[in-house]
């Protein structure tokens, strides 16, 4: 890709210089060519923007898992419908745990969760956020998916509540 990226850069520094006879436009159109080419794969993702700099405790508190926390209330309430978790609404009115967090693919963080009164299964959730590329800041966030995986823990209510004493920055949400 990069190659390719510097053939076209090349073949448009060429052609203007071949065509222009402007000494002065020739050699401006050579020097955006060649820093084009140079700035190839130099440029951040937006998921190194999400996340530059973050430590363990920004993982475990962050806007991603509060955006979470407020859809999952909008649907408690009634604000919002979700047939994925339908089959769960009694036992997912509580509090959650993060089981673990990464960021996605897709942009924004994969959230897998697991709720204090169903510790035996794991939510996953995708959060997304929008960037401003040239602040290189996150400007918003936004819901877009949850689902209940296939896989089961062994964790019990005192397992996450011991777990929670335990390791620094777990908390309930």
């Amino acid at each position: 890709m990069k190659a390719a990226i510097t053939f076209i850069a090349t073949l448009l520094a060429l052609s203007a210089y071949s065509t222009e006879p402007d000494k002065v436009k020739q050699d401006s159109s050579i020097d955006t060519a060649i820093q084009v080419a140079d700035t190839i794969g130099t440029r951040k993702t937006l998921n190194d923007i999400r996340f530059d700099g973050w430590e363990r405790s920004d993982w475990l508190d962050n806007e991603y898992i509060r955006t979470l926390r407020r859809y999952l209330d909008d649907y408690n309430s009634g604000e919002v419908s979700n047939t994925n978790l339908d089959p769960y609404k009694e036992q997912i009115k509580g509090q959650f745990v993060v089981y673990d967090i990464n960021s996605y693919l897709l942009g924004g963080a994969l959230i897998r969760i697991t709720f204090l009164d169903l510790p035996d299964r794991v939510f996953s959730s995708w959060i997304y956020s929008n960037v401003d590329e040239k602040k290189e800041k996150v400007e918003s966030y936004e819901f877009r998916s949850i689902s209940i995986e296939e896989e089961k823990t062994d964790m019990t209510k005192e397992d996450i509540l011991q777990a929670i004493k335990e390791m620094d920055g777990l908390k309930l949400w």
